[in-house]
């Protein structure tokens, strides 16, 4: 038996999210693997509880995120044959990083730093205390956890999108039939979201000047803000997306326009098994999987020459590919070697 520790931060109202994906696609993953699990949801103040859902018929314990390397060191220490590993999203020092440097100075600010020092200590607690770090980047793992001091095997478990399985009955739309729109999953104000926003707003501009027929929409779910941002007139604001697949499997086109944060931009891989053409900016794409960079538009929305080869590759449709059910199965070989399940 799997115990699959999460987090209950990541619950019913993260549905959609990031966070919430990368979990269902663990799930999904640990099930492909061949691999039978109990998923259990514990207090992130108090992530010691999951060890009373181990025993010693438990094999392995899958954690998602680096932040418990304790819950990690305890299960160990009660149990020395259990197979501990981590689900790591992000690596987590930078993005802390890329998270609370809005401008120039504040990199300056003794207290990040103090703080980036706490993040990256803790991550190598855990990497010390677990078998496997399933990293769900490679750029991450090989820039990052790479580097930290630690035991434990770097892998890794690429994330594909869940939503096919979540919602089968959602098929993407024909490209013939798809609204001519370009939409953005923004949502935040926290600095990478007002980056993607004013990107949308300069992909709007210019994109509008050389074809009007293009429209744009950008979510800001209601339920985490009352207000949203100024956004350019072309672009419809959503308040409310209680289904983001739904919306994807409509449309031409998604842009991701941020180049902060670490991790995988999850919605990434979702607008390409939507059927849609996604549009990264061009200092993310280094980041990204190759064989997800390759499936993707670059553009940088401030520069018109690059809007305008853009603008002629948005008038053909993606070319057909089986992403998203190739990283499904790589997945699930992957939790089948780090778990030893029977092929």
């Amino acid at each position: 038996m799997i115990v699959h520790a999460v987090p209950d931060t990541i619950n019913a109202r993260e549905y959609g999210a990031g966070n919430w994906k990368a979990v269902e696609a663990s799930r999904i993953s640990i099930a492909d693997g061949g691999a039978q699990a109990q998923q259990v949801d514990f207090d992130a103040a108090d992530p010691t509880t999951v060890l009373a859902h181990v025993n010693e018929a438990t094999r392995h314990l899958f954690i998602e995120y680096s932040f418990w390397p304790a819950l990690q060191i305890g299960a160990r220490s009660r149990y020395p044959r259990l197979g501990v590993h981590v689900r790591t999203h992000n690596a987590e020092g930078f993005h802390y990083v890329h998270r609370h440097t809005r401008r120039r100075r504040d990199y300056a600010s003794a207290a990040m730093w103090m703080q980036f020092a706490r993040i990256v200590a803790r991550d190598a607690r855990s990497k010390r205390a677990a078998d496997t770090l399933l990293g769900i980047s490679e750029w991450d793992n090989a820039h990052y956890w790479a580097w930290l001091p630690g035991r434990a095997k770097t892998e890794y478990l690429p994330y594909f999108s869940p939503w096919p399985s979540l919602r089968p009955e959602v098929a993407p739309v024909p490209w013939s039939q798809r609204a001519r729109t370009i939409v953005s999953l923004g949502g935040n104000f926290d600095v990478s979201g007002l980056l993607n926003v004013a990107n949308l707003n300069s992909l709007a501009a210019n994109l509008s000047a050389r074809d009007p027929a293009w429209s744009f929409a950008l979510t800001w779910w209601s339920q985490w803000h009352t207000k949203a941002p100024q956004v350019h007139p072309s672009i419809e604001i959503l308040r409310q997306c209680d289904e983001p697949w739904d919306l994807l499997t409509g449309v031409r086109a998604l842009a991701v326009l941020t180049h902060l944060g670490f991790g995988c931009k999850t919605t990434i891989v979702d607008g390409l098994a939507a059927g849609c053409h996604v549009i990264v900016h061009p200092k993310l794409v280094a980041r990204l999987p190759d064989d997800v960079a390759q499936a993707c538009l670059v553009c940088d929305p401030s520069d018109a020459a690059q809007v305008g080869v853009l603008a002629d590759a948005l008038k053909a449709p993606p070319a057909d590919h089986d992403l998203n059910a190739q990283l499904r199965k790589r997945a699930a070989a992957v939790i089948r070697g780090a778990l030893r399940c029977p092929n």
